[in-house]
């Protein structure tokens, strides 16, 4: 058995790395990462000789964190959703799912099987979290331009902020690495509490803080948000390949929508502090979910089926 999982873990680890050379912008990586820690965590056991009683106080106390996470990554999602685009979909079903948890908690067959709709998402944060991380770290600075900053608002509705500085140092920073200087679009619109288009904001400072030339610059004003970003950068450099800079919890969604508009982009991330990087990627998981809610629904639905049957044959 120990032979087993140890040979499992290292092909899990050999395809990992064959999927990070080959594409790191997918969900698979944090399968295979998952599975990997799932895998140690079990050899792990073999070797300690945990004894039944633990190992089931233990699994026990697993099984309510992560039942109590997947709420709170829920309630994340349905946030993220009716910011969005206020429509009552999402909430309503949700509202009405964790109301059926509340009222047929006397019935033992429902209350085994509906919680495990929230190890569903719990599964996928766990994903989320690793092809992050694992894209984060594998990204490296690049050779050629053009680079895009992404703007994310403003300080005032006219100043660049700490966080849109950092993603404008990660360009320059790279920018000046480079052979020959390359052309740096700075991309974002004007909101409506906004004076100017983040873009122009964005210009304006690199140009007086961090002396970037202002003929290597070019501005895309008319986006709203990362896949508009993308959308319209894209055209103004007719299609052909370029860095995107944005905060380091934003890259990995970045390229996933990037990918969805056959965009051949990469992402570099701006450094952000810890204590905001953790809210953050709630946000991020909430919009990367939602990039494919229909798809998400039908799996949480053939998730808590799965479990539905599973309790109910070894109730009896």
């Amino acid at each position: 058995m120990k032979i087993f999982l140890f040979l499992t873990i290292i092909v899990l680890g050999i395809l990992l790395y064959y999927q990070v050379q080959q594409n790191p912008a997918t969900m698979r990586i944090g399968t295979l990462g998952v599975f990997i820690v799932i895998g140690v965590v079990i050899f792990m056991y073999h070797f300690l000789n945990v004894t039944p009683k633990v190992l089931k106080l233990t699994v026990h106390i697993g099984y309510s964190m992560a039942v109590f996470f997947g709420i709170l990554l829920l309630l994340s999602m349905v946030r993220h959703s009716w910011k969005k685009s206020h429509q009552w979909g999402l909430p309503l079903l949700v509202g009405v799912y964790l109301m059926c948890l509340l009222l047929f908690s006397q019935w033992s067959l429902w209350w085994l099987s509906a919680p495990w709709l929230m190890l569903y998402f719990v599964w996928q944060f766990c994903r989320f979290i690793v092809s992050s991380v694992v894209y984060g770290y594998q990204s490296k600075a690049p050779t050629r331009g053009p680079l895009v900053v992404l703007g994310g608002g403003l300080a005032e509705g006219y100043r660049v902020g700490n966080i849109v500085d950092k993603r404008i140092q990660a360009a320059v920073t790279d920018a000046n690495n480079m052979s020959e200087y390359p052309m740096i679009v700075f991309s974002g619109g004007q909101g409506e509490d906004q004076l100017i288009s983040e873009a122009e904001a964005m210009r304006d400072w690199s140009v007086s803080r961090y002396a970037v030339p202002f003929e290597k610059t070019q501005l895309e004003k008319r986006s709203r948000n990362t896949y508009q970003n993308l959308k319209y950068t894209s055209q103004l450099l007719s299609q052909q390949p370029f860095t995107f800079y944005t905060s380091g919890y934003h890259v990995f969604r970045g390229v996933l929508l990037a990918k969805k508009q056959n965009i051949d982009a990469q992402g570099r991330g701006g450094f952000v502090p810890l204590v905001y990087r953790i809210p953050a990627f709630f946000r991020e998981f909430a919009g990367v979910m939602s990039m494919n809610i229909r798809r998400q629904i039908l799996w949480a639905l053939v998730w808590g089926i799965i479990a539905f049957v599973i309790n109910q044959i070894m109730t009896y």
